[in-house]
């Protein structure tokens, strides 16, 4: 028996050599193959990123000061409107908080800019740089966002409710210069807001047949007309404004800052004229109201794109996809819905392409859309308890 168990160890030992090296050549070969490919499941979310060290940097437009801040300078730039291969028909800027990365997504989801490239559109984002309370993002973030799809301006202000006027201006100041002979027509929007796209391409199509002085002017400002509302003194109102900040009885006209249209000459007149006048922290109020009143330029009134009400916009998803009718709105509140943009422009889309019939009399969204209530929890904040004294 011991003379057996000597003749087989050395062939037991021969086995696990061999086994041991066997391991060793699978092991470096999966990994080799691991350096060298990605793994399919991964595939759609690299592909977005691109390789750092072979990206050109991004030209980055003059900073100076905006407004009166001196110091001002872009922590991200975008060049989409020098990438344009040929003149844009129009350059969407969206005035986005920093820490609203869900919705930007699904500005993107909703169409891509690719899509929006075929169109002959571009779209960026409006940012400021992110306020010590955010807790749910960080610049590293907002850097790597920019890295995958380079649409983000962001300034180095800090975002805050009364820093959208310098937003708003810094906006428009590169819209203005960036894209001066690159595109025709400026859409400023919020980025909490559904719109019809394809209506805005077909609009502005016809303003460039049907009204050239105007699309050309510097004259040009159309939207939602608020007309002469009076400034709010109730205190506990979000939009209080006390007498030392604005002291005449009425606004100007403005138009809403959910959506509206200009274009790169009166940009440039509204962006000139803000360096002139003291800064007022309502911004729709202060651009499109103050300062267009004081440089003359009249309001295009389409107030019939506009609802207030998400719950329309909600029911005109049902009515596309139930029966093909076209929605009575273009713009409107997404409702506390990133989503609901998405569904929209999905199927909005083939009204574009004339697949979708008029709405038949007597079945308007006021006579038969119904919604149910809904109570939004905030994307990002935390829960406060506190007591109420009951009178």
């Amino acid at each position: 028996m011991r003379m057996r168990g000597r003749r087989l160890l050395p062939i037991v030992l021969s086995l696990l050599i061999i086994v041991l090296l066997c391991i060793s050549y699978i092991s470096n070969h999966l990994r080799d193959s691991a350096s060298s490919s990605v793994p399919p499941d991964r595939d759609e979310f690299l592909l977005q990123l691109p390789d750092e060290t072979t990206t050109a940097p991004r030209l980055r437009p003059p900073a100076g000061p905006l407004l009166n801040l001196t110091d001002f300078d872009y922590l991200l730039a975008s060049d989409v409107c020098r990438l344009a291969d040929k003149e844009l028909l129009a350059v969407l800027i969206v005035t986005s908080y920093a820490g609203h990365d869900s919705l930007r997504a699904a500005h993107r989801q909703a169409i891509t800019q690719s899509k929006l490239a075929e169109m002959g559109l571009q779209r960026v984002f409006l940012l400021a740089a992110l306020p010590p309370r955010e807790r749910f993002l960080t610049q590293a973030q907002v850097i790597n966002e920019q890295a995958r799809f380079g649409d983000l301006l962001q300034g180095n202000f800090i975002e805050d409710y009364r820093n959208l006027s310098y937003k708003h201006v810094m906006g428009l100041r590169w819209a203005a210069g960036e894209c001066k002979g690159r595109t025709k027509f400026i859409i400023k929007l919020d980025d909490d807001i559904i719109y019809d796209v394809f209506h805005l391409r077909r609009y502005l199509e016809s303003l460039e047949v049907g009204q050239p002085m105007l699309a050309t002017s510097s004259t040009l400002l159309a939207g939602y007309v608020l007309d002469a509302k009076p400034p709010i003194r109730l205190q506990a109102n979000k939009w209080y404004v006390t007498q030392q900040e604005y002291q005449q009885p009425l606004y100007p006209d403005y138009l809403s800052g959910w959506l509206y249209i200009t274009n790169v000459a009166t940009a440039s007149r509204l962006v000139e004229e803000a360096d002139r006048v003291p800064i007022f922290w309502i911004d729709d109020t202060w651009v499109t109201g103050v300062l267009r009143a004081r440089l003359g330029i009249p309001l295009e009134r389409h107030n019939d794109w506009y609802s207030a009400n998400s719950e329309f916009l909600d029911c005109c998803v049902r009515d596309l996809k139930q029966h093909s009718f076209e929605c009575e709105y273009s713009v409107g509140p997404n409702g506390g819905q990133a989503k609901l943009l998405v569904e929209f422009l999905h199927h909005v889309e083939k009204c574009y392409f004339d697949e979708c019939t008029k709405r038949p009399v007597g079945k308007s969204l006021k006579d038969t859309c119904v919604a149910a209530a809904k109570v939004h929890v905030p994307e990002h904040g935390l829960p406060q308890v506190k007591p109420l004294k009951l009178r």
